[in-house]
């Protein structure tokens, strides 16, 4: 199972929100409109907490460990997003170039979406609905 973590900082979840108002504009105009695509720069990585895990030194299999044990804590199988405590860290092992990014606008949620270098496969977000991109927007008032 490959994961994908999107950190919706409020800058990134303001963006977001626009974007959706954007889309809902266009919409009341040509409500043939579906989605909006945009490329690049949203995804920085994606990670697998199992990967070099055996080759790897003590401290970096320590931290991949543990990150599987927080992974596991957050029945990410059950939901489908998570919202992640301040302490969650990806080791840099785990972590992934991307050649391609992209955020997909839709009427009331965004997903993100990642293709890793190298690699035969993509990585995609779940939708994130406007109300946590709300809470990401405004962190002090949620």
């Amino acid at each position: 199972m490959r994961s994908a973590r999107a950190e919706l900082a409020p800058e990134l979840a303001e963006l977001a929100l626009a974007r959706i108002a954007a889309l809902n504009a266009q919409k009341s105009a040509d409500p043939d409109i579906d989605e909006m695509y945009y490329w690049a720069y949203f995804v920085k990585c994606y990670f697998d907490p199992w990967a070099n895990v055996a080759s790897a030194e003590k401290e970096v299999e320590a931290a991949s460990l543990a990150l599987a044990a927080i992974l596991d804590e957050l029945q990410i199988q059950r939901k489908e997003v998570v919202i992640v405590p301040e302490s969650f860290q990806v080791p840099p092992s785990q972590v992934a170039v991307v050649e391609c990014e992209e955020m997909i606008v839709c009427q009331d949620a965004i997903p993100f979406m990642a293709i890793p270098k190298h690699a035969g496969f993509y990585v995609q977000t779940v939708e994130i609905p406007v109300s946590t991109l709300r809470a990401a927007a405004s962190p002090g008032r949620a």
